[in-house]
C-alpha cells in the first residue's frame, strides 16, 4: 500500500499541556474510584450500602472513564493537505474532507479564533465553522457548496494558504 504524499501536515493542541494534565490526572482519580468500587464488591466481598453503584455499572463507568481518558490525552487538530483534498480532524473522530477544487478563497482571518468562537474544538457559528486549536492564527476559508466559512488555525498560514492553491 502506498503512502500518501502531504503537501501540508499540522498537528494542533486543542488545549493547554498544564490543562490536559489536569484533565486526565482527574479522569485518572474517577477511573480509580470505579474501580475500586468494582473490585470491592466482586472480589474483597465488602459489603455494600444500600445507594451503593452495583458492580457492573462500577464495572462500565470504569471503562467509558478509561477511553475517554485516553481520548483527551490524545485530543489534536490534525489538518492535512495532499494534492487534492483538505482533510480535517479531531483526533481520531470527526473527519471531515474538502476537496481543493471546492474551495474558492483562503485568506487570514481577522481577529481572535478562540474568543470569537468562545472556546477551542470544532465549533459552529453563525456564518462560520472552525477548527480552532492553540495556534493564534488562523485562515478562512469559501468553500462552494457550504453556507459557512471554514476557519483554520494554525502555526504556519502561509504554508497552509501556499498547499490550498489548485495545482497545476
Amino acid at each position: 500500500m502506498a503512502t500518501k504524499h502531504y503537501t501540508f501536515q499540522e498537528n494542533q493542541a486543542m488545549m493547554p499541556t498544564k490543562i490536559i494534565v489536569v484533565i486526565v490526572t482527574l479522569l485518572v482519580l474517577l477511573m480509580g474510584l470505579f474501580g475500586y468500587m468494582y473490585i470491592a464488591q466482586e472480589f474483597l466481598g465488602k459489603p455494600v450500602g444500600e445507594n451503593a453503584l452495583p458492580a457492573p455499572w462500577a464495572l462500565a463507568i470504569f471503562i467509558v472513564t478509561g477511553l475517554l481518558t485516553f481520548y483527551v490525552s490524545r485530543l489534536k487538530i490534525i489538518t492535512r493537505v495532499t494534492d487534492d483534498v483538505l482533510t480535517m480532524s479531531l483526533g481520531v473522530i470527526g473527519k471531515r474532507k474538502f476537496p481543493l477544487e471546492t474551495i474558492e478563497a483562503v485568506k487570514d482571518y481577522e481577529g481572535n479564533p478562540a474568543a470569537d468562537f468562545l472556546g477551542y474544538g470544532y465549533r459552529i457559528a453563525i456564518k462560520q465553522t472552525g477548527y480552532i486549536g492553540r495556534a493564534e492564527q488562523a485562515v478562512t476559508l469559501k468553500i462552494n457548496g457550504q453556507k459557512r466559512e471554514l476557519v483554520i488555525t494554525t502555526e504556519k498560514p502561509e504554508e497552509l494558504k501556499q498547499a490550498l492553491q489548485p495545482k497545476g
